[in-house]
């Protein structure tokens, strides 16, 4: 071996070498953000006679508190404490003495610091609605300024702060009826706490003399050719130093590094930027762009931001990012449309709602945007509800879908928020319009580096007065001009921005399938209806009794009507008037929430393929809503348990980017085509069956389908001997003849026909009503049904094979995987399909898959039941 000599200055900087290398390594592994989450009680003021420099010491006795984590209301803490028990049964919500919720609660923490000597910020990203806090016997803020329940406030503690053990205090009071924050509207009852406490994490960000805030990635790409993309990045560093001082800002984004020298002041905060004209490495050859799940891949990038001073890491942060550009048209009728990547997009999708207390867990959060996903949809409108955490936009991001996020008419209308009512949203005093501009600057702030985020929108049924608007405007030149602004949901006109573009005219309440091909004036299928749907969704028998008591089950009643909407929502009668008048009145609960599943998947799946069908003239469709904030009957692809209805299949099949579908308002079955990309040679079938499962009609085609189009492709012919029922089976398959699409009707030759000069934002009535009753006489069939189990490491997966080996038809199906001891459905549950029909001698695979956890313990059972199936 051969011997190395080192000299002493050889050796010296070897060993720097050496404890830089360690130094950076360490840097890598300082934890410079710490969530809050265990460790806490809560207590109400009424029973605790002391103060916050008394309670925020560490021998202070909480051994009579509740425990706690959070973000969590305190409903949502004395739930889990089981304080309340089945809240959501009956009318036991109603029952809640909310008087013990008008007095301050405590909310309070114990934590350890490692080094005092560092700069230590404590961040609240969600207080309803203000507090006063304290820390280790010290007041360091006060409810006249730390208040707004979507403020998110950062305070720093570096001087309060001890090495070992901390403890703070948190009294929280409860939002006022006049102050503009969280709320239901009509789609559930307000909670009857409020919404009081800490909803969204607490954290600590800890940091050397200096940090870095609002890190922010843009992009503008190629839109032709998608070969080059232009990065911009900022960031605010804060120098939390009295004397100036010298640091480095470095960025990695994989093998692109990239740094800046910047002097700050004593105190200083500045927005830094690195643009890629200054820094080439900032022009991307090649870009792997962020798409939505059905246009492509949601590409994700990770921006390591750090800023140095004397050579050490003081903070550093990791970002992730997508490259894509979003931005908005308007086409030649005047409809506001949307673009992702310079592609068209019709938007397709449901309003989303947190939980009734907030409490939503990162686990049913994740199932529900998978939920999203499996019923075709793209988009995720947010009104007033922006999560109780940030994980609901890194979820979105990572699984392609687009969310809309904005404000709620909860602050339009004087009974959802007490202040006068008048054409604009409420908030009309200097300081109710500085408190929104803050709450909007916070969020976009919190959240704009997420790609999934297409449209800010600062109104929901109305706009924004015009001052508010013009400080709107100023405030996103400054923070966000990489998206477009929508001022309102509705059709309007604003004299500032103009016209909206969108419409929101209804229907909310129960309207039959031809309605979305035959208005013209309302919701029908043109535009962008932003928010809309056939009312209410009946869930299964199961659910139900989840919600109404044994002895309040059958007939429908007041308890049924109490988990309907609020106000001209709190019934099913519109629904149940059309529902008894074309599928015949039930005379028990099990028949009723069973069949009401027909109804359910012919009602939703319209809506869809209409969109889809006229696409030339329609650029977005958003259900009202995708889910539930307590157990209800009204609104839903899946109830508040997850457990999905036929809506949900309905959605599935209407809104697929690849479809063939029947035109209620011409008779005629179109193909059409979501993607940019023409389709070639797909061949369409059709059969018709008459009642008795009789071949009356059949045709093949093959068509091509241009990019964003539809094609009309066969239309049924009038001088067939159609029974009083009858049923459209179709089929579409590539050129290999790989079935894309499939689709089932059952129609009446008694036409659904609506009375338009009775329609108002809530629906359009029936005057004539299709006759389906006779769906009662189908005769019984016996299909052969096998299911294999399987199971992969976290998920079982099962398949089921169905036949038909009668010459009758087999009415909707339901599938269902229930645990074995329980009996309860299996939720969350991903079906290929369900509340299927099969024509005579045909066959079916379904599958479907479940995590193992949702068993918690049970084995899965297969279930299956039809409307004439043995």
């Amino acid at each position: 071996m051969k011997n190395i000599n080192y000299t002493n200055a050889t050796l010296i900087s070897f060993l720097f070498w050496v404890m830089s290398s360690m130094m950076a390594v360490n840097a890598q592994n300082v934890k410079f953000e710490q969530q809050l989450k265990e460790g806490w009680t809560i207590a109400s003021s009424a029973k605790i006679n002391n103060s916050g420099d008394k309670i925020s010491v560490a021998d202070f006795d909480v051994s009579k508190w509740y425990t706690t984590t959070v973000p969590s209301t305190v409903m949502a803490s004395l739930i889990a404490n089981k304080e309340y028990a089945d809240i959501f049964m009956g009318e036991n919500i109603s029952k809640v003495d909310t008087t013990r919720f008008r007095v301050p609660w405590w909310y309070r923490n114990e934590f350890v610091i490692e080094d005092a000597s560092k700069n230590t910020e404590l961040q609240f990203e969600g207080i309803n609605y203000r507090a006063n806090v304290w820390l280790n016997g010290s007041k360091i803020a006060a409810a006249d300024s730390l208040f707004g329940g979507f403020r998110i406030f950062t305070l720093n503690i570096s001087k309060q702060i001890k090495k070992g053990k901390n403890v703070l205090a948190v009294e929280v009071f409860h939002q006022k009826p006049d102050e503009p924050s969280i709320g239901f509207v009509d789609w559930a009852p307000m909670a009857p706490d409020r919404e009081l406490g800490l909803w969204r994490p607490v954290k600590l960000k800890i940091s050397d003399k200096t940090s870095l805030n609002n890190i922010f990635v843009t992009s503008k790409i190629d839109k032709k050719e998608y070969k080059n993309a232009t990065l911009e990045i900022s960031a605010e560093a804060v120098n939390h130093t009295n004397e100036a001082v010298e640091t480095l800002l470095k960025g990695k984004i994989e093998n692109i590094t990239f740094e800046k020298k910047v002097t700050l002041q004593p105190y200083e905060k500045r927005i830094i930027v690195f643009k890629s004209s200054e820094f080439k490495q900032l022009n991307i050859k090649n870009p792997r762009l962020w798409w939505t799940y059905e246009l492509g891949k949601p590409n994700l990038y990770t921006l390591t931001l750090s800023i140095e001073t004397n050579k050490k890491v003081s903070y550093s942060k990791a970002t992730s990012f997508g490259i894509r550009e979003v931005e908005d048209y308007i086409t030649a009728k005047g409809y506001r449309g949307y673009k992702l990547n310079g592609v068209e997009v019709l938007i397709k999708g449901g309003g989303w709602v947190d939980g009734m207390f907030l409490n939503d867990t990162e686990e049913k959060v994740k199932a529900q945007l998978e939920y999203v996903k499996q019923t075709n949809m793209n988009t995720v409108r947010m009104e007033g509800f922006w999560g109780n955490s940030e994980r609901i936009y890194e979820m979105a991001d990572e699984m392609g879908l687009l969310m809309m996020v904005g404000w709620s008419c909860q602050w339009e209308w004087k009974g959802y928020l007490d202040k006068p009512e008048d054409d604009f949203m409420s908030i009309k005093t200097p300081e109710d319009m500085n408190l929104i501009i803050n709450y909007t600057r916070d969020h976009v702030n919190w959240l704009r580096n997420h790609p999934s985020i297409f449209v800010w929108v600062m109104g929901s049924d109305k706009l924004p007065r015009p001052e508010l608007e013009e400080k709107y405007n100023i405030l996103f030149k400054e923070i966000d001009t990489s998206r477009p602004l929508l001022m309102s949901c509705k059709g309007m006109e604003s004299t500032i921005s103009g016209k909206t573009g969108v419409k929101m005219n209804g229907p909310y309440e129960y309207v039959a399938p031809n309605y979305w091909f035959v208005d013209t004036e309302n919701g029908g299928a043109f535009g962008f209806n932003t928010e809309t749907g056939p009312g209410p969704q009946v869930p299964s028998l199961e659910v139900v009794k989840s919600m109404i008591p044994e002895d309040k089950l059958w007939p429908i009643n007041t308890t049924w009507d109490f988990h309907c909407g609020r106000n001209e929502f709190q019934t099913l009668e519109r629904f149940t008037t059309a529902f008894n008048n074309r599928y015949g009145i039930q005379n028990n609960v099990e028949d009723f929430t069973f069949k009401s599943q027909a109804s359910n998947l012919e009602s939703m799946r319209s809506m869809y393929e209409a969109f889809a069908i006229n696409r030339s003239n329609t650029t977005g469709i958003v259900q009202w809503m995708f889910n539930s904030p307590w157990p209800k009957l009204i609104w839903q692809f899946w109830d508040y348990n997850l457990l999905p209805n036929a809506a949900f299949y309905g959605a599935r099949l209407g809104a697929r980017q690849i479809n063939i579908a029947y035109n209620y308002g011409d008779n005629a079955v179109y193909v059409s085509n979501l993607n940019p990309q023409k389709t070639k040679k797909l061949k369409a079938q059709v059969k018709v069956f008459d009642f008795d499962g009789k071949v009356i009609f059949e045709k093949e085609e093959t068509v091509s389908v241009n990019g964003n189009a539809s094609h009309k492709t066969i239309a049924l012919p009038d001088d067939k001997a159609y029974s009083k029922i009858y049923f459209l089976k179709m089929n579409l398959s590539d050129e290999n003849g790989k079935s894309i699409a499939d689709n089932f009707y059952w129609l009446s030759t008694k036409k659904d026909v609506f009375d338009f000069k009775k329609s108002d934002w809530i629906h359009t009535p029936l005057m004539e009503y299709a006759d389906f009753k006779d769906l009662d006489k189908l005769p019984k069939v016996k299909i052969a049904a096998q299911h294999t189990i399987k199971k992969e490491k976290d998920n079982y997966e099962v398949t089921v094979e169905l036949k038909n080996p009668s010459a009758a038809i087999a009415f909707l199906i339901e599938l269902n995987i229930v645990g074995d001891l329980s009996g309860k459905s299996i939720v969350p549950v991903l079906w290929d399909d369900n509340y299927i029909s099969l024509v005579p001698k045909e066959s079916r695979t379904i599958k479907v898959t479940f995590p193992v956890a949702a068993l918690k313990g049970e084995k899965p059972v297969f279930r299956y039941k039809g409307w004439n199936v043995d």
